[in-house]
């Protein structure tokens, strides 16, 4: 299980092993068929690679383990998306420019080239196949963060609604937006969910 956590640390600060930068424990086990009240335990660091506009480089990533059930927890900074290499400002803000400038997708890729060289049309689709995917849950995630995003769901066109959404996170910040879904759902907004709203 990840838990997602807002940072204002820069991602090369979690390129070491440093619990300083991470929340403190979770209080109680955040299994369902646990959650006894009892502090999890610090179990060491997992790395991932993270790969952002101009450099790649491997996070370590705090873990914690319940001392009752054994199953473990790692606490993700928001700038990560889970399952994702990309961070997440980056995945948004591709897909941001892409709809907002509504230029070819094989100029885009080329365009962007210089920032993120291993980057293929392929991983931008599959980013846009993924939210098209997922709008029931990040639509019924936005209706619980504010009443104002309701109006996002009336719109039938996938293409339209994607444009809208990317704009209202672009608007909130990626990171920020990422970390609210969160709390309110339990889940990522790029994560593959099955949810009927």
């Amino acid at each position: 299980m990840q838990i997602v956590f807002f940072s204002n640390h820069l991602p090369e600060d979690f390129s070491s092993r440093n619990s300083d930068i991470f929340p403190e424990p979770p209080e109680h086990c955040p299994f369902h068929d646990c959650s006894l009240p009892v502090k999890m335990k610090k179990h060491g660091f997992y790395s991932r690679n993270y790969i952002s506009k101009g450099f790649t480089i491997v996070l370590y990533i705090r873990r914690y383990i319940c001392p009752i059930c054994g199953r473990t927890v790692s606490m993700l900074p928001s700038f990560c998306l889970q399952h994702f290499q990309y961070s997440c400002p980056d995945i948004v803000n591709m897909l941001y420019e892409l709809y907002k400038n509504g230029i070819p997708l094989k100029t885009y890729v080329e365009s962007i080239r210089g920032y993120f060289p291993a980057i293929e049309r392929r991983h931008i689709n599959y980013y846009k196949k993924r939210i098209v995917n997922n709008r029931k849950l990040i639509q019924y995630g936005l209706n619980l963060m504010s009443p104002e995003f309701t109006t996002l769901g009336k719109i039938p066109e996938n293409q339209a609604w994607v444009k809208d959404l990317l704009e209202k996170v672009w608007e909130i910040q990626p990171s920020i937006f990422h970390f609210d879904f969160y709390n309110n759902t339990g889940k990522s907004f790029m994560t593959l969910q099955n949810i009927v709203a």
